[in-house]
């Protein structure tokens, strides 16, 4: 890996900023039980330098000798901790001004702010968590649905690890015996032995197949998705918006215009973290704040997943179809028609052009809820399929899934290219163990762990 681990303490407050009950600063490293002693007094008088473990309440003491704050203290010494290192944990009042105090008083001391994500980084390297663990980790904080924390605990508990350490123990048996060819070559190999390898190599190509399968699900449990709703003015955008929400958070009114700028809320779908955003009613327009309002309309449609364009059931006309063309042509996203305010007209004549090329179209009525737990299954359909999530491994990062491609490629060489020379498939096999180790971490370059790390919190 050729990743070099600082020996220094780092430090940072691991609470969210603001007010609250309790605010945890850690500290992590060779130094950290000795710096913190030189700042905190036992109410019990006794000396954490000289403790293995615990947890003890006293102050937190100022250079003059003023207390700032009342404490509790969590050592942990290596290797039983997060990190592998010495830490201490000090758990003070939630006040931003006592933990940055204390913070202060800890860098006088030769401690530094740690970086971003530097915490599970040094457990990582000190071998306490693998690569696809210490993501987990991240995807834990920022989970937004009960299935996308499912899919980071499953994670975090090495489910994923465990499945390609058995890809790479499986290699490494068949490189075995294809090194022993190589080194032996007087000595004659039954043909039995080779058409045995060959059988494990696909059966491990098929289970590859099946882990690919589940990246695109993976990517959307974690990241979620942008829904958008948008459509003519008064078709009853922001009243479908409401009705998904359960909620009234955009105004509805029978004035054209009133959406100026668009609205965003989350919702889980089927599980899915759906960022859903109601737009302004797009037309032609020559008032400013009204013309800015669309062509933000617009940008959100062009990076929507999924986009829900609206029609009002008593007036679907030429409009409509302009606009679904438009549409159309300024995205490959999926387009779902939604023929809305059914409750006024329960027999809508549906354009040709559209009741031909989009299927299914949905029909609803925002102000009585009719047809909106029909929309809500058919938008899980689109973002997660007909069948309902069980895997309880997944892939869930593109990296994951650009290493795990290439190790399958390897994997086919061997497979589908008869009479390859021992060398050639010595060499394959080696760079699928590569590829495979980008996966756990083994193989992963400095660049790309620097990537990862630097996008959690600093308190992490």
């Amino acid at each position: 890996m050729g990743y070099v681990l600082r020996d220094d303490t780092i430090t940072a407050i691991c609470t969210p900023p603001g007010v609250s009950a309790v605010g945890v600063i850690r500290v992590s490293g060779p130094d950290s039980v000795d710096v913190v002693s030189h700042i905190f007094r036992s109410h019990s008088g006794q000396d954490i330098s000289k403790k293995k473990r615990g947890m003890y309440y006293g102050n937190i003491v100022e250079k003059d000798g003023n207390i700032l704050d009342d404490v509790i203290v969590l050592v942990m010494k290596s290797p039983h901790s997060y990190t592998g290192e010495d830490v201490v944990e000090i758990h003070a009042h939630g006040n931003m001004l006592i933990l940055r105090s204390i913070i202060e008083l800890l860098l006088e001391r030769g401690v530094r702010i740690a970086e971003p994500g530097e915490f599970t980084k040094r457990a990582f390297l000190n071998g306490k968590v693998d690569l696809t663990q210490a993501e987990a980790v991240l995807d834990q904080i920022i989970a937004k649905t009960k299935k996308s924390l499912a899919l980071s605990r499953e994670l975090r508990e090495g489910h994923l690890s465990k499945k390609i350490y058995e890809y790479s123990e499986h290699i490494k048996t068949i490189l075995a015996w294809v090194e022993a060819v190589i080194d032996f070559p007087e000595e004659e190999i039954p043909d039995k032995l080779w058409q045995q390898s060959l059988t494990q190599l696909c059966e491990i190509l098929a289970n590859m197949e099946q882990l690919l399968a589940t990246s695109e699900r993976g990517k959307i449990l974690r990241e979620g998705v942008i829904v958008s709703i948008a459509g003519k003015p008064n078709v009853g955008k922001s009243s479908l918006f409401n009705a998904l929400l359960q909620e009234n958070r955009a105004i509805v009114s029978p004035y054209p215009g009133t959406t100026r700028d668009h609205i965003e809320e989350y919702i889980s779908l089927g599980g899915v973290p759906v960022r859903l955003i109601d737009t302004a009613g797009l037309r032609e327009v020559s008032e400013p704040v009204e013309k800015e309002g669309i062509e933000r309309a617009w940008k959100t449609i062009e990076n929507a997943y999924v986009i829900l364009l609206v029609t009002d059931a008593t007036c679907i006309n030429h409009d409509d179809i302009r606009l679904y063309k438009a549409i159309k042509e300024n995205t490959s996203k999926t387009i779902m028609f939604i023929v809305n305010k059914i409750d006024l007209n329960e027999n809508p004549k549906i354009p040709t052009l559209i009741s031909e090329n989009i299927k299914p179209l949905i029909f609803t009525s925002a102000k009585t809820g009719l047809g909106i737990d029909k929309l809500e299954k058919e938008l899980i359909s689109v973002l997660l399929g007909d069948s309902e999530i069980s895997e309880d491994i997944m892939l869930s990062h593109e990296h994951q899934k650009e290493s795990l491609l290439r190790a399958k490629k390897c994997i086919e060489n061997c497979v589908q290219q008869k009479n390859l020379l021992p060398d050639l498939i010595a060499f394959e096999l080696r760079e699928a163990l590569h590829a495979l180790g980008e996966i756990t971490g083994e193989t992963a370059t400095e660049e790309l762990l620097d990537i990862i790390f630097s996008s959690f919190c600093i308190g992490k």
